[in-house]
């Protein structure tokens, strides 16, 4: 087999080799390496993909991804062929992005690998601190293949510290950042939440660390290494409450929907909707709101001066009869009755939406934000759109999700194996395109 070339230096947004343009694209010419698993690496990396950067997701091989059971739970959507290839998470995460499945313990597998490296510009990884390192790939490894890669690595709580190694999903992280308790309704201990907003939260720190690490490289030459702890990341979406406590001393009380600035605000009744219940979210938050809720209320006295409820200060006393009097009025009305006449009046107000709801909302639906995608073994699905609009030459779906180690022949011709290499790969079961009982036997006591 050919040997890999060492990258060249020099100032340059892409890494020799990297080159896939996608014409006009922001990215184009970018190559990325998504060495992570679950959600938050990879669809930091399908963001960038959309940019138009060549996303090259590494598949772990044998060993499945987390992603990707064998037997259907509530993951996977039905259809036919393997259930591995219809998970949920892994289709909406995945997006914008080729696929090789490597073994990158096994030799033959780190060779290849380490010829992935040497043409490619970012590596994301996010495993437990110490992982990439036992697997052989730690940063001096990864510079020394490539003195130009950016190497991001996002643990739970990043690389050092006491807590350097400790495995978690989301929940923990949230758990440990003070989300957990912060959002609850007064109670002293919260349960997890259903959704993981450190997951959401820490793709765009990928996005922004490898944009400056791109431009840092354009002064330099170099990459860099970035250590993205998911906690940290995620600590600025609870700024106020650690505020509160590192410049005022003391932290703020758990009040569920209620605001400490604001009355009404939280969620409130409306009529029910084939048999299940349905809420709107809103609040006036100043006395211009206020006024135009009292209005739609039917009780204009209310925002009037000499009124107890006049003023922010009276409101907050009075939040109990206020909210009695709000759920009174928004429950005689469906929640989008409710919005509509609440906005008209300046009143912030939003229905309460299950996911369900929002594939017919007309907000999205005029915004062309779902977009109809070609999945493999399900056809045409709607999936979600993109997080900003840019134009020109704007965030798109060049590619649906790729199936496991769907462009190991392409991507691997690319690093220069022949086709007898590439089969020699398979054969050691350093690179394959299937899960089955048979990898998996593989993979047992490992």
């Amino acid at each position: 087999m050919p040997s890999s070339g060492r990258a060249r230096s020099g100032p340059s947004w892409t890494t020799p080799g990297s080159r896939r343009p996608v014409p006009g694209r922001a990215l184009a010419g970018v190559r990325i390496i998504d060495l992570a698993e679950v959600w938050a690496g990879p669809f930091g990396a399908s963001l960038l993909g959309d940019m138009g950067a060549d996303v090259v997701k590494v598949e772990s091989f044998p060993r499945r991804s987390l992603t990707r059971p064998l037997v259907p739970d509530a993951r996977v959507a039905d259809g036919p062929g393997p259930v591995y290839e219809r998970v949920t998470a892994q289709i909406q995460g995945n997006r914008n992005k080729r696929n090789v499945a490597l073994d990158i313990r096994s030799p033959a597998g780190a060779g290849a690998f380490r010829r992935l490296l040497a043409s490619s510009d970012v590596l994301v990884e996010g495993f437990a601190s110490g992982s990439i390192q036992r697997a052989g790939f730690g940063w001096e490894v990864v510079r020394d293949v490539n003195p130009r890669i950016t190497m991001i690595s996002m643990p739970a709580w990043g690389v050092r510290g006491p807590y350097a190694g400790y495995v978690a999903l989301g929940s923990q992280v949230e758990a440990t950042a003070g989300h957990t308790l912060a959002r609850g309704g007064g109670r002293e201990v919260e349960e997890i939440p259903g959704t993981v907003a450190t997951d959401a939260s820490a793709p765009l720190a990928v996005v922004f660390a490898s944009l400056l690490a791109l431009r840092r490289r354009e002064r330099t030459g170099r990459g860099s290494y970035i250590d993205l702890s998911h906690a940290e990341a995620f600590s600025w979406y609870l700024a106020g409450q650690l505020g509160s406590w590192t410049l005022a001393g003391r932290l703020p009380a758990a009040t569920g929907n209620a605001s400490p600035h604001a009355v009404p605000h939280g969620c409130y009744p409306a009529e029910r909707e084939g048999g299940s219940a349905r809420w709107v979210a809103l609040a006036a938050e100043s006395d211009r709101q206020w006024a135009g809720l009292a209005s739609v209320l039917g009780r204009p006295e209310w925002a009037r001066d000499g009124h107890p409820w006049a003023s922010i200060p009276g409101r907050l006393r009075a939040r109990e009869e206020i909210d009695r009097e709000v759920s009174a009025w928004t429950s005689r009305r469906t929640r989008l009755e409710a919005v509509d006449e609440l906005q008209a009046a300046g009143v912030i107000a939003a229905p309460v939406a299950e996911p369900s709801a929002m594939l017919p909302s007309p907000q999205l639906q005029a915004r062309g934000w779902f977009h109809p995608v070609e999945q493999p073994y399900l056809g045409t699905r709607l999936l979600p759109g993109f997080l900003w609009r840019m134009e020109p030459d704007g965030a798109r779906y060049a590619r649906p999700s790729a199936l496991v180690g769907e462009h190991n022949a392409e991507i691997l011709s690319e690093l220069g194996y022949s086709l007898a290499d590439i089969e020699g790969l398979r054969a050691v079961h350093a690179a394959g395109e299937r899960y089955d009982e048979e990898t998996e036997a593989l993979t047992s006591g490992s």
